[in-house]
């Protein structure tokens, strides 16, 4: 653990204010279906850097709300950040049904072809983006320490944060309002986030389609800059995820709206999940009657046991973890409990992702903590 802690702390001293960044390429932008919301990419050089860093801005209604942000993963053994010293390659955009698309594939210059590359998508309530790492020779082994991205907002507004211990997320966590610049340092910070922008809207940091990788929080690094730091393995708390390419992290979204309350009206989550993985779901009926299951080990034949007893459900308690491995967990078991004909409920878990779009036998998770800060304003 005490390497982490130094890298994260490495990492916070690398933060510079994008005032201070000399120069940057022309940025690529990916615009919403209306117009208001546009996420740009670009590479900007820091003044306390050799090296030009993969960054970001956000816009809503033509007003930054993320001002320069950078981005990159921090791969063990390996320097320097993939994110840095990187050169742009390839570019190619979609249109989705709700979203326009970016995907900007990036190499990293003397390094023996090492690639990250960024999926962007714009919403008409938010942007999100993801990075994917292809099959390389140094990526075979992939071995993540952390994730370097940042969230520096343009005005200091007011926070709204669940603060927690040991990336120990709890469903009964409560949200504590705060100036963005005095979030103690030292505070573990779980999502949703909510800040406000003042004049401009209020932003939500979450994520969505957590599969096979550590769940996200966040840190205070300074100033309005908020950091990622990611759960570590609970095998090897100096890795958070461990696997093979080709790779990619979950969506980072950063839903966005003119009043915290039109936050309740967000699909972008949901949508950012693959369609369903289940052709007929004319079995999948509300039930209360869900039955606890605790064996981790045996879980398929625990499901085909229930199954054949006539359960209509279960319930599953994630243990308020949310590294990898209980990850993999979380949707192994919506997987399993759908092919034994299970809906299936999950308590103090992860963020809520989405994943009950993928899988419609999940219950909805209603962050209700969430949910009571949207409607008391």
């Amino acid at each position: 653990m005490k390497g982490r802690v130094r890298i994260v702390a490495w990492l916070a001293a690398l933060i510079t204010a994008s005032g201070l960044a000399r120069a940057q390429n022309d940025p690529i932008p990916v615009t919403s279906p209306d117009g208001q919301v546009e996420m740009r990419l670009f590479l900007t050089k820091p003044d306390d850097s050799r090296y030009f860093r993969l960054s970001y801005q956000v816009s809503f209604h033509g007003k930054l709300v993320i001002d320069t942000s950078m981005m990159g993963l921090v791969l063990q053994n390996q320097e320097p950040i993939l994110g840095e010293n990187l050169g742009l390659s390839t570019t190619v955009r979609e249109t989705g049904s709700r979203y326009n698309s970016l995907v900007a594939e990036y190499i990293q210059n003397g390094s023996l072809g090492r690639r990250i590359s960024v999926e962007a998508r714009a919403y008409n309530d938010g942007v999100a983006f993801r990075y994917y790492l292809s099959k390389t020779p140094q990526t075979d082994d992939l071995r993540i320490e952390e994730e370097a991205t940042e969230f520096h907002f343009a005005q200091d507004g007011r926070a709204f944060a669940r603060i927690v211990e040991n990336y120990q997320p709890r469903d009964a966590d409560e949200y504590r309002p705060a100036k963005l610049g005095e979030l103690k340092r030292t505070s573990l910070i779980s999502l949703p986030l909510l800040v406000e922008q003042p004049g401009v809207g209020w932003v939500a940091i979450t994520e969505a389609q957590m599969e096979n990788y550590a769940g996200l929080f966040l840190f205070h690094s300074g100033g309005r800059i908020l950091r990622s730091t990611l759960a570590p393995r609970a095998d090897d708390a100096a890795l958070a995820v461990r696997g093979t390419a080709p790779a990619e992290s979950p969506w980072r979204v950063l839903m966005i709206a003119s009043g915290p309350r039109k936050l309740l009206d967000s699909d972008i989550v949901r949508d950012l999940n693959p369609p369903p993985a289940i052709a007929d779901t004319s079995w999948i009926k509300p039930s209360k009657d869900l039955v606890p299951v605790s064996d981790s080990v045996e879980l398929e034949e625990t499901f085909a046991r229930l199954e054949k007893s006539g359960a209509a459900g279960v319930k599953i308690d994630l243990k308020n973890r949310s590294d990898q491995q209980m990850i993999e967990f979380y949707r192994r078991a919506a997987k399993a409990a759908a092919a034994h004909h299970l809906t299936i409920e999950f308590e103090n878990g992860p963020a809520a992702d989405g994943i009950e779009r993928t899988w419609p036998n999940v219950l909805p998770r209603d962050d209700a903590a969430f949910t009571r800060l949207l409607n008391s304003f």
